[in-house]
């Protein structure tokens, strides 16, 4: 598919930026709540693919491995937000309504760099809570990279994203490969580049610590990483912020950081939001995670590969279910549920879902699950 025009391209990214934001807020009359860092914004456009005005990095934006970035990313971008963005934006205001305008915080277990996908179904939170294995990372230092390092760091940028572009999920054992390149490493690029293609301000990325943690932890290496990124949108108006915890949430493994399940709970109640999540908390080795999601959650959306269904009527969550319930894929077998498929066949008409969404992204065989907890909101 050939680049897009600028004018094309302009339109595209406008379209896409638009989708992640509820109808009413108006750009004219948002006042920016913030200053932010022109720099680290810039990183975030040219990352995209998209144009920054930033003079620091006109020698960046005029590099013909940038141009040839752009002209590879536009069309990608703008098919994305035309098949796959735009039809959930859709789907969000029909049934999420008010829960997308009232969010306060969102949890993202096991997100990995994706969110674009957080942003799109509650792009008003304050406060967006993602963890995965992944390391955090750092921008790139765009004003100090020669003209060949910055074409192969956005070369290894373009490869992180295949599997998001194709599937909308990233795929754990790939970005073990993909986010540990010589150039490119840990989540923060990727997650900047949404950021840069939906038109959000950057007020500042910093390190983030969950606290001291013991010292037999530190030694060993078992410690957290995290990364806060503060940033505003002109249409949302408020001040927002990201947190992305890098750490192993087995059981045994948060020995090593006893402050997580607390800076958890600290959340409730929030939404919880789970997607191609590898069944992760379906076993044993998770309890206390799972525990935890389920006391901060408010309002849950996810797959199934997500909470098991069981535990989400034990605990007393109201469960609405949309498109169609199928066996997990090959890699996963032992996802299957029983009760949850029951449900599917039991609860009546059930409501279309009009895009892919997880594992099932190629057959039409997706399924969403939402389920309101009893938690109050304060």
């Amino acid at each position: 598919m050939p680049a897009l025009s600028s004018i094309a391209l302009r339109q595209a990214l406008a379209a896409l930026a638009a989708a992640c934001l509820l109808a009413g807020a108006s750009a004219a009359t948002a006042e920016p709540p913030a200053p932010f860092d022109p720099r680290v914004t810039s990183i975030a456009r040219l990352l995209a693919g998209t144009e920054s005005d930033y003079p620091a990095h006109a020698r960046i934006a005029a590099l013909d491995a940038w141009q040839a970035h752009r002209a590879a990313m536009a069309p990608k971008w703008a098919r994305l937000q035309r098949e796959r963005l735009s039809v959930i934006e859709t789907w969000r205001n029909r049934t999420l309504g008010a829960d997308a305008v009232t969010c306060r915080t969102l949890l993202y277990p096991f997100s990995g760099p994706d969110f674009m996908n957080a942003y799109l179904l509650f792009p008003r939170c304050e406060t967006y809570v993602m963890f995965g294995l992944e390391a955090p990372g750092t921008p790139p230092p765009f004003e100090t990279m020669g003209g060949d390092e910055a074409g192969l760091y956005l070369k290894d940028m373009r490869v992180a994203l295949t599997d998001f572009l194709e599937r909308n999920y990233f795929i754990t054992s790939r970005m073990a490969k993909q986010l540990h390149t010589p150039h490119l490493k840990g989540v923060a690029p990727l997650v900047l580049a949404s950021m840069g293609l939906l038109d959000v301000r950057v007020t500042a990325v910093e390190p983030f610590d969950l606290g001291p943690g013991s010292e037999d932890a530190r030694r060993a290496g078992r410690r957290a990483r995290g990364l806060k990124i503060s940033f505003w949108h002109p249409q949302v108006g408020k001040p927002q912020t990201l947190y992305y915890l890098s750490l192993d949430a087995t059981d045994k493994a948060l020995r090593a950081n006893p402050e997580f399940l607390p800076f958890l709970a600290q959340f409730g109640p929030s939404v919880t939001f789970l997607k191609s999540a590898s069944y992760l908390l379906h076993g044993n080795e998770f309890a206390d995670t799972r525990a935890a999601l389920l006391d901060a959650t408010d309002l849950l959306v996810q797959d199934d590969t997500g909470i098991p269904y069981r535990y989400l009527r034990a605990r007393g969550f109201e469960v609405s279910l949309y498109g169609r319930y199928a066996r997990p894929i090959r890699d996963f077998n032992y996802g299957y549920q029983h009760d949850l498929a029951a449900a599917y066949r039991t609860s009546g008409k059930v409501a279309d879902l009009p895009f892919p969404f997880g594992y099932h992204w190629q057959d039409g065989h997706s399924g969403l699950i939402l389920a309101r907890g009893t938690a109050k909101r304060s």
